[in-house]
C-alpha cells in the first residue's frame, strides 16, 4: 500500500535556513505588508517545522532519524529553549538535511529576483511513477531586496487532496529561500508532460506561473517471500525504492499499529511512519522503476538480508530471501523477551488480535511476549486493555520456541510510578490508583506496596517500569525488596542503587504500542530447556542483558552475569566481554563502580575487551556499548539506556565481594534519602486519601524507608561483623524480616523484635521463622536440621525462612544450599526447586564467626504436589579440612498454582 496524506493535509511550507542570511534576520524581519497577508500564513521557523513533521509522519526514509533529530533542534529553536544548539551549528544542519531530501525525493529550485521567476539552473524532467503518490520538494530562493510572501498553486486534479485552500501562505526573507512539499500522483492513464506552479505574491496580487517538466513511466511490480531455507517464515521488510523512500505492501503494511508509532525520544510529540513492514507470506506493491533495495530482518539475533533489484516499467520481478542467525543465542541460554507489551490499537482502547502479535513477534524473533492488561479513566470513556485473555499463558500461540503470556501493568501517574507484574495468575485489583489513571474522584490508594505484595503473593514478579519515572516509589520499594528488575533504567541512577549493595538486574520492555514490539528488549539466561517458569527465575537470579540491537556478553574469572564471586582485597579479576551486532558497535565499555576500566571506540560488527584489575575493594562490574552519535546526549536521555533509540545494550552486574562484604558508597545512600524525603513532601502535598488511616500509611512506608537508607552501613557491618551486639543485629533483623513482603508470621516477629529487650527474647521471636539449623562443634563438626519434616509451598512463589547457625568453631565460610530429589533414581539435582542463600546489603551468606546468627534461604518451586528432597549445605571447599558437608531432608507440599474464577 502506498503511503497517503491524510486529507486535512495537502502540501506544508517549510523554510529551511537562508543560503545567504544569518538566522537573526529570519527572526526580525516583519513589515507592515506582512501583516495584512492571510491569517493562514506561517513563519519561517514554524514551517521548517511542520514540514519534518509531515516528512517523518507519511514518507518514510531510510535516515529518518537525522529528521527526528533536526525536528527537535527546530522544535527548541521556536521555542527559545535554553539548551537549543548554537544558530551556526542549526543553519549546517539544515542545509545538511535540505541536501539529503534534495538528492533523495524530486526536487526542483526556483529563483526570484523580484519581478520573474525561473528555474536556475535549468533541470532535467522530473520523473513521476503512474498510480504511486510521490512527494516534491520545491525551494524558492528570494534573490530581490523585499521579503514576500508566497502561497503555491498546483494542479489540485493530481494532489492528495483536491483542496487548493489547504496550502500554506509563508514569508520569505530577502536573500533568502523556503521550501515547499507536496504530494502529486497521477492516474495510470495520464498523458502530463510538466507540472505548472503558480506563485500567488500577496504583496501586488501578481502571478507567477513555472512549468516543470516531467515524465510519467509506469510501475514495476515486486513480489517476495521470506524462509529460512526450508520454509517461508514471519520477517519485517524494508523496500526502499529508487525515489528514495520506503514502501509496504497492502497485507500489513496499512496498519497502524504497526506503521505509526509516536516520536518520544527526543519528546517532539506526533508520530513517526516505519521504514518496514511485517510479511507471513508472499508480500507484493507496486514499485518506481529503477534499483529497488530489499531488507529483510528477524530480529537482533539474525543478520540483515539484503538484495538489489533493477525494475523496469510494467516488470513483475520475485525475490525468495533467506534468512540466516546471526549467532544461536537458544544455544547459550539466552532467551528473549519484551517486558512490556499491549496489544492494542495506537489509541490503547481498542484489543488487536492475538494471531498478529504471534506474527510479528516471530518476525522480531522475541521469544517471550508479555501482553499487560492496564486500566485508564477518562471523563468520557473508561476501559481495562488488552483483554483478549485472563491472566497467564496463552496456549494457542505458546511453545517451545515462542510464550505469550498475559500480565498486568499497575499504574499510579500523580505519586507513584508504573509497575510490571509478570507471572501472575488473576488481576491485581485496582489495576491503577489516582486521578490521571483512574479518574478525577480517585485516590491515591491502595499503595503500590500493596499490590506489589499481591503480585508476590501469586509467585509473579514486579518490575518497575519506566526507569525512575521522576521522583516516583522506585528506591522505597527496592530496599524493602519488592523490586524484581528495573525496565527502562536510566545507567546512571541504576549504579546508584548498586552503589548501595543492591543486587538487582535490568530488563527492558517497548511499551507497545508506544513503540514497535522488541524495540527494547531483554534476554534472559535460562538453564536447559526453555519454559517461561525459567525465563522468570532467570530474572530473580540477575542474569539478563538489555539491548535495542546488540548482543553482549560479560565474565568475570569465568563466572556470569548475575553471580557473585568472593574475593581477597588483592585477588586479580580477569574480565571478558564479547559483542556481536548487526550494525557498528560504537562505543564498548566496562565500567565498575561507575568508572570506566577498559573501552574501545570500533565501527566493526565484533568485539572484544579483556582486562585485568587487582579487586581492592568489593565491587559490581558491567558491560555496555552504544552506536548512539545523534546527541541524544544533548536531550538529556544519556548514550547507553537501550530504550531511547536502537544500537545500544547493557548487562546486568557480576558482582564481587571482598570480606563478604557489597559495594556501599554512603554518597548514594544519602542520594537516595534525599530523594525519598522529596517523594514524601509530594505525597503529603498531593495525595488523595479517604482517611488520615490510608494517609499515614503512605507516609510511613516511606519514614521507614528513608530509617533503612540512614541504617544501610550499619546494617551491612551487622550482617559480616562476628562482634555486632544482640541491639544491633535486632535491628538488622527488623529490616530483615520487612522484606519477607505480605508474611504474617514475619509482620508478628517485627512487633516482638520492636519490644525485645534481650538475645533471649529476640531468638523467640525469630524461631518461628526458622526452616533449618545449622550448628558447628568445636571440632567444626556441622549437623543441619530441620525445624520441621514437612513445609507448605505455592508453586512459582518465592518463600523466605531463616536458618539458625550456632558456630562455637568460628568458621568464616561462605554458605551455600542445594536440593536432591529424592524420588530419581540415583537421586539427582532437583532442578524445579530453586534454593538460594540471600545475599543482600542487611543479610549475608557468609559465616560471621560469631557463635550465633541468622541467614535467609529462600526457597522457589516450580512444580506442584509432594516432593521430597535432601537439603545440602556446603561451606569452604566442601571438605573436612577445608570446611563441611551436612544434610537433612524435607517433605515439600506444594500447591499448584490457583486460577481465580471471577476473572474478567
Amino acid at each position: 500500500m502506498q503511503t497517503r496524506f491524510p486529507t486535512a493535509v495537502l502540501a506544508v511550507l517549510f523554510s529551511l535556513s537562508s543560503v545567504f542570511a544569518h538566522e537573526g534576520v529570519h527572526r526580525s524581519s516583519s513589515t507592515q505588508g506582512d501583516q495584512a497577508a492571510s491569517a493562514h500564513r506561517v513563519s519561517n521557523e514554524e514551517s521548517r517545522l511542520r514540514l519534518l513533521r509531515t516528512l517523518i509522519a507519511h514518507w518514510p526514509m531510510p535516515f529518518r532519524e537525522e529528521l527526528i533529530a533536526q525536528a527537535w533542534y527546530e522544535h527548541q529553536f521556536l521555542h527559545n529553549d535554553p539548551q537549543s544548539i548554537e544558530s551556526e551549528k542549526l543553519a549546517l544542519s539544515r542545509e545538511r538535511v535540505l541536501k539529503k531530501l534534495s538528492e533523495s525525493i524530486p526536487s526542483i529550485a526556483i529563483e526570484w529576483n523580484g519581478k520573474s521567476t525561473s528555474i536556475q539552473p535549468a533541470t532535467s524532467a522530473l520523473t513521476f511513477c503512474r498510480s504511486i503518490e510521490t512527494p516534491l520538494l520545491i525551494t524558492v530562493r528570494n534573490h530581490s531586496r523585499q521579503a514576500i510572501c508566497l502561497q503555491p498553486v498546483i494542479d489540485a486534479r493530481y494532489l492528495q487532496s483536491g483542496e487548493q485552500s489547504m496550502l500554506d501562505k509563508t514569508e520569505i526573507a530577502s536573500q533568502s529561500e523556503a521550501v515547499f512539499l507536496a504530494a502529486v500522483r497521477y492516474p495510470n492513464d495520464a498523458q502530463v508532460t510538466e507540472i505548472n506552479i503558480e506563485f500567488d505574491d500577496l504583496k501586488d496580487s501578481s502571478l507567477e506561473s513555472v512549468a516543470v517538466p516531467i515524465q510519467l513511466v509506469d510501475p514495476g511490480t515486486l513480489r517476495g517471500t521470506v524462509t529460512d531455507g526450508t520454509r517461508v517464515v514471519p520477517a519485517r521488510v524494508t523496500v526502499l525504492c529508487s525515489d528514495g523512500l520506503c514502501r509496504s505492501d497492502g497485507k500489513y503494511g496499512g496498519k497502524s499499529t504497526f506503521t505509526e508509532k509516536p516520536i518520544i525520544y527526543p519528546p517532539l510529540g506526533g508520530f513517526q511512519r516505519t521504514t518496514f513492514f511485517y510479511t507471513d507470506d508472499t508480500f507484493e506493491l507496486a514499485v518506481p522503476p529503477g534499483d529497488t533495495r530489499v531488507i529483510v530482518e528477524r530480529g537482533f539475533h539474525h543478520r540483515r538480508k539484503t538484495v538489489t533489484h533493477s525494475i523496469a516499467p510494467g516488470q513483475i520481478v520475485d525475490v525468495t530471501l533467506q534468512s540466516e542467525p546471526l549467532i544461536d543465542m537458544a544455544e547459550f541460554g539466552w532467551v528473549s523477551g519484551d517486558t512490556h507489551v499491549h496489544w492494542v490499537t495506537n489509541q490503547w482502547n481498542v484489543d488487536e488480535p492475538l494471531d498478529l502479535l504471534a506474527m510479528a513477534q516471530r518476525a522480531e524473533g522475541l521469544r517471550v511476549a508479555n501482553n499487560l492488561t492496564l486500566l485508564q479513566r477518562y471523563a468520557n470513556q473508561a476501559f481495562i486493555k488488552p483483554s483478549q485473555a485472563p491472566m497467564g499463558p496463552i496456549a494457542k500461540y505458546s511453545n517451545s520456541a515462542f510464550h505469550i503470556q498475559m500480565g498486568e501493568e499497575y499504574r499510579n501517574e500523580d505519586l507513584y510510578g508504573h509497575l510490571c507484574f509478570l507471572n501472575i495468575d488473576w488481576l491485581v485489583q485496582p489495576i491503577g490508583t489516582g486521578a490521571i489513571i483512574a479518574g478525577p474522584d480517585a485516590l491515591d490508594y491502595p499503595l503500590n506496596r500493596t499490590a506489589i505484595d499481591a503480585c508476590h503473593q501469586q509467585g509473579g514478579i514486579s518490575i518497575e517500569a519506566h526507569g525512575t519515572g521522576g521522583n516516583k516509589d522506585v528506591p522505597i520499594n527496592v530496599i524493602h525488596n519488592l523490586t524484581d528488575s528495573l525496565d527502562q533504567m536510566e545507567p546512571e541512577m541504576y549504579y546508584r542503587l548498586l552503589d548501595c549493595g543492591f543486587r538487582l538486574p535490568l530488563t527492558n520492555g517497548s511499551d507497545h504500542p508506544a513503540r514497535t514490539l522488541g524495540a527494547a528488549r531483554a534476554y534472559v539466561k535460562v538453564d536447559g530447556e526453555f519454559t517461561y517458569a525459567k525465563w522468570i527465575h532467570g530474572i530473580r537470579k540477575g542474569r539478563t542483558f538489555t539491548t535495542s540491537g546488540p548482543l553482549i556478553f560479560l565474565t568475570v574469572n569465568d563466572r556470569e552475569i548475575g553471580d557473585v564471586i568472593s574475593a581477597g582485597g588483592q585477588q586479580m579479576l580477569e574480565i571478558h566481554a564479547k559483542v556481536i551486532s548487526r550494525d557498528p558497535i560504537g562505543r564498548f565499555q566496562i565500567i565498575s563502580n561507575g568508572d570506566v576500566i577498559a573501552e574501545a571506540e570500533t565501527q566493526d560488527t565484533t568485539a572484544e575487551l579483556k582486562t585485568t584489575i587487582a579487586t581492592e575493594e568489593s565491587r559490581w562490574i558491567i558491560a555496555r556499548c552504544s552506536n548512539r552519535s545523534d546527541g541524544r546526549a544533548e536531550w538529556g536521555f544519556g548514550d547507553f539506556n537501550a530504550i531511547t533509540g536502537s544500537g545500544i545494550a547493557h548487562t546486568s552486574p557480576v558482582y564481587v565481594q571482598v570480606d563478604g562484604r557489597p559495594r556501599f558508597d554512603p554518597d548514594a545512600a544519602a542520594y537516595w534519602k534525599d530523594r525519598i524525603r522529596a517523594h514524601m513532601r509530594d505525597v503529603e502535598a498531593k495525595g488523595r486519601f479517604a482517611t488520615q488511616s490510608q494517609r499515614s500509611e503512605a507516609l510511613d512506608y516511606l519514614r521507614r524507608g528513608i530509617g533503612m537508607f540512614a541504617d544501610l552501613e550499619s546494617s551491612i557491618v551487622s550482617a559480616r561483623d562476628r562482634d555486632a551486639s544482640w541491639q544491633a543485629t535486632r535491628d538488622r533483623m527488623i529490616h530483615v524480616l520487612r522484606r519477607f513482603g505480605d508474611h504474617a508470621e514475619a509482620f508478628t516477629a517485627i512487633k516482638q523484635l520492636e519490644t525485645a529487650t534481650s538475645l533471649r527474647e529476640v531468638r523467640a521471636a525469630l524461631q518461628p521463622l526458622v526452616l533449618l539449623n545449622v550448628s558447628v562443634n568445636p571440632e567444626s563438626r556441622v549437623k543441619i536440621g530441620c525445624r520441621s519434616t514437612q513445609v507448605s509451598l505455592h508453586q512459582g512463589k518465592p518463600e523466605r525462612f531463616l536458618i539458625e547457625v550456632d558456630n562455637i568453631a568460628g568458621i568464616t565460610a561462605p554458605l551455600s544450599l542445594s536440593a536432591i530429589n529424592l524420588a530419581s533414581n540415583p537421586p539427582d539435582k532437583a532442578s524445579w526447586l530453586g534454593i538460594d542463600v540471600v545475599e543482600s546489603p542487611f543479610t549475608s551468606q557468609y559465616f560471621t564467626g560469631a557463635e550465633w546468627e541468622y541467614k535467609v534461604v529462600q526457597l522457589t518451586p516450580q512444580t506442584a504436589g509432594l516432593r521430597e528432597v535432601r537439603i545440602v549445605g556446603e561451606a569452604g571447599q566442601g571438605t573436612q579440612d577445608l570446611g563441611f558437608r551436612a544434610t537433612a531432608d524435607l517433605l515439600l507440599n506444594i500447591e499448584s498454582k490457583r486460577l481465580k474464577s471471577d476473572e474478567p
